[in-house]
């Protein structure tokens, strides 16, 4: 591929923002993300975590992954809305390592003020989830979307849970952030609201299609949403069922509409419910669905119904957003 395909606008609109933040150039101190820790990844230690605001320390496949998390709000006694990001890793036209350049802008103390807008706007506590090898997280992100990546997820929202006193979560994933979703759904049964964007689901027809070998066995097996549809079909379904919700752009040209819509077909066929909204999105690719997902997400939250949140959403352009 000429570009990474699953890179989406790693930060984008989320941090959109914190503009005025920078208005007056970058704040003293502030260091930026590298690309050189996503290329070739960190190791960060229990003690070292520790010491870090706002950071898990999680154990899976053997590996010690520290997970750095963007709080706004209290979340005790609450459901927190938990955002997870596209991917930033991918190569370029001569097959080298690059990072998504948007990413290398960015710093912890951006994303603590995105989420507290963002926890304004939703009315509830937003936590920004610093994936593997992302974010100030340790790992390397080439093992994205991955057997490890979900299982490093799974127990992070465990600890951050206990930590802060959470009753459950609300899920939103961009992209490659968006596979984590059903992971973490057909896992879990604290899930409220989980809205996937842009998420190449039917993953095993995407790796074959941008010639990707389809990893089957060990920790860095990929997922498979469509095989997990199943019992992400049974919370859809349950007397608490999970409400979830699928965010596509037919014009997509990063993630094509052809390895979403199956999804769809496969949580119907399993006995479960997922809304399925045809809305633009930012970008010229078309993919860049961060902002809806949210948006989608308080709709969900403040108790509309499935029908008026298509009807708010179907149909509106890549930046027709409110303001």
């Amino acid at each position: 591929m000429s570009r990474p395909a699953l890179v989406s606008l790693a930060l984008g609109g989320l941090l959109a923002t914190a503009a005025g933040a920078l208005a007056q150039g970058l704040p003293t101190g502030v260091k930026t993300f590298s690309a050189k820790d996503v290329i070739e990844g960190t190791k960060v230690s229990r003690e070292q975590c520790a010491t870090l605001p706002k950071a898990v320390y999680v154990e899976a496949f053997g590996d010690g992954i520290c997970i750095r998390y963007y709080l706004h709000g209290s979340t005790r006694g609450k459901a927190a809305v938990v955002f997870f990001t596209g991917d930033v890793l991918g190569l370029s036209r001569t097959g080298q390592r690059e990072v998504e350049p948007g990413y290398l802008t960015q710093a912890p103390e951006f994303i603590d003020i995105a989420s507290r807008v963002w926890g304004q706007r939703l009315g509830a506590p937003v936590i920004y989830f610093g994936r593997m090898g992302m974010n100030g997280s340790s790992g390397w992100h080439g093992d994205r979307r991955s057997a490890l990546e979900a299982e490093v997820t799974k127990k992070a929202l465990d600890a951050i849970k206990a930590r802060e006193g959470a009753i459950g979560f609300h899920l939103a994933g961009q992209s490659g952030g968006a596979m984590l979703v059903p992971s973490v759904v057909a896992a879990r049964d604290d899930i409220g609201c989980a809205v996937i964007a842009s998420g190449p689901l039917d993953f095993r027809r995407f790796t074959a299609a941008y010639g990707i070998t389809f990893r089957t066995g060990g920790k860095r097996a990929h997922l498979d949403p469509m095989a997990e549809a199943p019992r992400v079909a049974a919370r859809t379904a349950g007397a608490d069922p999970t409400r979830l919700f699928l965010l596509t752009d037919p014009a997509d040209t990063a993630v094509p509409a052809k390895f979403q819509n199956p999804y769809v077909g496969a949580i119907e066929a399993a006995g479960g419910h997922v809304t399925q909204i045809s809305t633009g999105a930012r970008g010229a690719e078309h993919h860049a669905l961060i902002e809806k997902a949210l948006f989608v997400t308080r709709d969900c939250l403040a108790g509309t119904t499935d029908a008026e949140i298509v009807k708010a959403w179907k149909g509106r352009g890549g930046d027709d957003l409110p303001r």
